[in-house]
């Protein structure tokens, strides 16, 4: 048996051993393995090892004296979701118990990027959030590490974070949620400066994209420049907006225009910039294939489009109350993203028609680039959706291969928008160049039929003694299809009397005009034969048959005779108005249209100062602003003035040309005027 003296000399020296170990053993237990470390001074230090961890809420959780023995443990660096929780959604809590050592000096903690809200206190009291927990809770999108200061050291106490992660959206697998890195402790300046490093070096490695987004938004802004120059070429509209947008899309990756946005901030900014490329894409592939004015694509076109943005607006209002999304919600949000994901398939419907339809092989680079490009992205997109649910996830689409290329790395998505812009700029550079080339050759043939036009529509009438015969012509286009001509009959020894015509031609452009030289050229002719004017109708009808590619022609014919007498004949067109009124016609069908027309003659006298008066359907069909027509009655009204010949076609202009405008009249000078004085001539081609 030990004597009681010598049992106390053994004891004694393993006393205060035993007793740092039994004030030790409940620190244990309640904090589990506390981070213990001597201050780091002007550095910092990872807060590694297990953290307590505990599904649920309670403020309560924040005090220090809490035991959290019972909590299970996981690594801080990686997400609840990758370790024993996945799908898990709601709230949570991290504890850690911290004993920083050494002399004094203020100390923080950074707390890096947390999915998705959290609260930090240290020893009960909360030091700072990053969003908003629920109720009426927000996230920021893509968050940055935030600092914290926690005191002077030396510290002792509980870092507890209360994290929030929204429900899971469709795109979200079920790895997620909550600290996604170890928290640092530190200086709080080197700590300050973390973040901003961290996101200077991912800016410098992503230079390229930075200046690829440059080139990018300046080419983008000339091609919208040049669109409103030239607001008919819509294919400039369509490519700066997509080059535009895909600016957009390239500083989104940087960072530069997503961060500081809420969640629901980036889904309205992402989502208008796929829609802007989506939309603007299809339009640039159905313009430059032809197919923007055929009305199948345009019906299926405003189709896709209408549920493409309806899906897109479905998944911005669900996100604007994601904060509470049941299942309700979280399967709305997958049938709209689905939606949205599979709508852009159009995409490759317009490439292969096109290049099935498309006679010219110019725009094989373009589709193929497309292909690939719309491919890419749309099996990106689709695989995406329902995540959750699927726990699919592509491989490719994980790693994300890329090309490095030192210290720049190029992805696939970054490779295949510098190919889709490229091929773009070249595509349009060289259609405009086509375009060009047409349009000068276009503008030569308009310049031809502009030099025949002046020939077929004189700007000095022939003098016929004893009438004075006015014109105003007002064409619509720069080539119209109205004409007139006045023909002195009798030879050259007398002059007294007259053929006049006029007429329109159905169309415009090169085409119309080329049908009113054969019919001048042809009317010319006849009258070296024949100057009865039904006679010259019916062969000038002949004559046009077959000829007019499915056109027609209107016209009236009158000879005018000493002391006022008119035969007048007519084809299809306006009847002439003698006194304010219009002279009674009987019906007849224009030329060009039917081979066994037979036209009639009627016969009156005018007196001494008396007009007849000729105008084309131009007048009658001026339409005003809100569409409506000129019309007989405003017209017969107008002629009860018996105005002047611009007087009709200033009325007629100032309600709205639509169409070309020709007024002609002939009066029957009185016998006073000295009949040497032939003519009172007044012959205008308005505009000229």
């Amino acid at each position: 048996m030990i004597p009681r003296k010598a049992l106390r000399c053994y004891l004694w020296p393993i006393a205060p051993t035993v007793l740092l170990a039994l004030l030790a053993a409940p620190g244990m237990r309640a904090y589990g393995q506390p981070f213990i470390a001597q201050n780091p001074g002007p550095g910092s230090m990872t807060i590694g090892g297990k953290w307590q961890f505990h599904l649920g809420d309670s403020l309560n959780w924040s005090n220090p004296s809490v035991d959290d023995s019972n909590w299970e443990q996981l690594n801080a660096d990686d997400r609840w979701g990758d370790q024993t929780h996945p799908g898990y959604t709601g709230f949570a809590w991290y504890r850690k118990h911290i004993h920083l050592g050494g002399g004094a000096g203020r100390m923080a903690v950074l707390i890096p990027p947390v999915q998705d809200a959290y609260e930090v206190y240290w020893n009960g009291r909360k030091i700072g959030e990053c969003g908003k927990l629920p109720p009426h809770g927000w996230w920021w999108r893509n968050p940055r590490g935030v600092v914290y200061g926690l005191g002077a050291a030396p510290l002792d106490g509980v870092l507890a974070l209360r994290v929030w992660k929204a429900p899971l959206e469709s795109g979200e697998s079920l790895w997620r949620g909550g600290l996604r890195a170890a928290p640092l402790i530190g200086s709080p300046a080197v700590l300050t400066m973390r973040p901003t490093l961290t996101q200077m070096k991912v800016e410098d490695i992503m230079l390229p994209r930075f200046v690829f987004a440059g080139a990018l938004f300046i080419t983008g802004i000339i091609a919208l420049l040049l669109y409103m120059r030239e607001r008919s070429n819509l294919v400039y509209l369509w490519l700066g907006l997509l080059l535009v947008a895909n600016f957009l899309w390239c500083m989104q990756g940087l960072n530069l225009v997503t961060f500081g946005l809420t969640n629901f901030a980036y889904v309205f900014q992402d989502g208008l910039v796929l829609t802007l490329q989506d939309i603007s894409l299809w339009m640039l592939l159905l313009t430059l294939f032809g197919f923007q004015r055929r009305p199948v694509w345009k019906r299926w076109t405003v189709a896709l489009v209408a549920v493409y943005l309806s899906a897109r607006a479905v998944d911005l209002t669900l996100k604007a109350f994601w904060e509470s999304a049941g299942t309700g919600m979280q399967a709305g949000d997958i049938l709209a993203t689905a939606i949205a994901a599979l709508t852009p398939i159009y995409l490759l419907v317009i490439v292969s028609v096109g290049v099935r339809k498309r006679t010219s092989r110019a725009l094989l680079p373009l589709a193929l680039t497309t292909a690939i490009y719309g491919s890419y992205n749309i099996v990106v997109n689709a695989s995406s959706v329902g995540i959750r649910y699927t726990h699919f996830v592509l491989p490719w689409y994980q790693l994300n291969p890329a090309i490095p290329l030192g210290p720049y790395v190029f992805g696939i998505p970054a490779i295949l928008n510098t190919m889709l812009f490229l091929v773009l700029v070249f595509t349009v550079a060289r259609e405009q160049a086509r375009e060009r080339r047409r349009q000068m050759h276009i503008e030569r043939e308009m310049a031809s039929a502009h030099e025949v036009q002046d020939v077929l529509i004189p700007a000095d009438l022939p003098a016929i003694p004893g009438f004075a015969i006015s014109s105003v012509y007002k064409p619509a286009a720069e080539v119209g299809g109205d004409f007139y001509q006045v023909i002195p009959l009798g030879g050259l020894e007398d002059k007294s009397r007259a053929l006049i015509l006029l007429g329109d031609v159905s169309g415009k452009g090169l085409k119309a005009a080329m049908t009113v030289a054969l019919i001048v050229g042809t009317v010319r002719a006849l009258a070296e034969f024949t100057d009865d004017p039904a006679e010259i109708l019916t062969r000038l009808n002949q004559r046009l048959l077959g000829r007019t590619r499915g056109g027609f022609a209107t016209c009236i014919a009158l000879r005018m005779e000493p002391g006022g007498r008119a035969v007048i004949a007519n084809a299809g067109h306006l009847a002439p108005f003698h006194a304010g009124r219009e002279i009674d016609l009987s019906g007849s069908l224009p030329l060009g249209l039917a081979a066994n027309e037979q036209y009639e003659s009627i016969t009156m006298q005018l007196r001494a100062g008396e007009t007849l008066t000729l105008l084309t359907d131009g007048v009658l069909e001026a339409r005003g602003p809100k569409g409506e027509l000129y019309g007989y009655e405003r017209l017969s009204t107008l002629m009860q003035a018996q105005p002047t010949v611009q007087q009709i076609v200033d009325a007629a202009c100032s309600f709205g040309q639509d169409d070309d405008i020709t007024v002609l009249s002939v009066a029957l000078m009185a016998n006073t005027e000295s009949s040497d004085a032939r003519l009172e001539l007044s012959a205008q081609i308005a505009g000229q």
